[in-house]
């Protein structure tokens, strides 16, 4: 079975989890109790599937198996969309003749792909789901924790958290994904994540760190258009936010360079945008000495902010 997935990851501090799920509550839903899944994910020794931008893993649940593999999709702030193929297994045994033949690229051995995969890394957490009714969407609304193993999870390897959300669109308009989402965000403690589990679990195993701030360009190409130009620093703004959160103070530095560049990209536009005021706001907390990034990153304004910005982004592609 193929789709295309279209999610919002926002990472939550497990104290705001409560307050979260009361506002779920309020929506008419369908709710799952938490399901134990687990999670291996696969590669070759030369990380050909993640060069391809794909990503491929196998999950159990309930003494049932699906083999599931991404392809290249787009990102913007947490917004994530990818075509997802899942096949249903019986055992959990990789087969990669099971997937449509078009995913590869072309010339692609694939029995000898299949011999070079093995296990790269796991995760393992427990998936409470609602599906939301809202406006004109069916919104699935997944809660996860756990966590992501290097190796083996006995082996005693390197490890990072899971405690997360996540919105699926499941049937409706993607403008109600960050509709829902800016309903939910009227509390603290949740922000917008970019990186998927797969992503953070091929960093962990690499033992990739956000030790180098990667170089804000000196100024932008202000010719380009707004549906170029808005992307642009919506990336460069998530990118910023990890490197201060990661505990670099360049990270602040940039963060403070791309308000202003998402500041005068406002300003050039001949409409009004209410989102410009909490701008400067957020622009003024954010230049405060004793700025900190877990609280002003996970404030509710902060991420009321990104979201807005956001559904201008999808109202200008329309």
């Amino acid at each position: 079975m193929s789709s295309v997935e279209i999610e919002l990851k926002l990472s939550v501090k497990p104290d705001a989890i409560p307050a979260v799920r009361q506002q779920l509550l309020q929506f008419p839903h369908d709710y799952t109790s938490p399901q134990h899944l687990t999670n291996i994910y696969f590669e070759t020794p030369d990380n050909q599937l993640r060069r391809w931008d794909m990503g491929l893993r196998i999950r159990g649940f309930d003494g049932h198996y699906e083999m599931t593999i991404k392809t290249a999709g787009k990102v913007i702030g947490g917004l994530h969309q990818r075509p997802e193929f899942n096949i249903p297994l019986h055992q959990p045994k990789l087969d990669l003749t099971l997937f449509p033949a078009t995913i590869w690229p072309e010339k692609t051995d694939l029995a000898y792909l299949q011999t070079q995969l093995t296990e790269l890394f796991s995760t393992d957490f427990n998936r409470e789901k609602w599906l939301v009714t809202y406006r004109e969407s069916e919104i699935e609304v997944v809660l996860d924790q756990g966590a992501i193993f290097s190796g083996n999870k006995d082996s005693g390897d390197q490890t990072s958290p899971i405690c997360e959300f996540e919105l699926e669109l499941k049937n409706g308009n993607i403008i109600d994904i960050l509709s829902l989402a800016n309903r939910l965000a009227s509390q603290n403690g949740l922000r917008l994540a970019n990186q998927s589990k797969a992503a953070r679990g091929y960093a962990l195993v690499q033992g990739l760190s956000h030790n180098t701030s990667p170089k804000l360009p000196k100024e932008l190409e202000w010719r380009q258009s707004l549906s170029v130009l808005l992307p642009e620093i919506l990336a460069q703004w998530q990118e910023q936010e990890e490197q201060w959160l990661a505990g670099l103070p360049e990270g602040k530095t940039g963060l403070a360079q791309v308000l202003q560049w998402m500041i005068k990209l406002i300003e050039r536009q001949t409409e009004c945008l209410p989102v410009l005021d909490l701008l400067l706001e957020l622009t003024a907390a954010l230049s405060m000495n004793n700025a900190e990034a877990e609280t002003l990153c996970y404030s509710a304004s902060w991420l009321q902010c990104k979201l807005a910005l956001m559904q201008w982004l999808l109202a200008q592609s329309r």
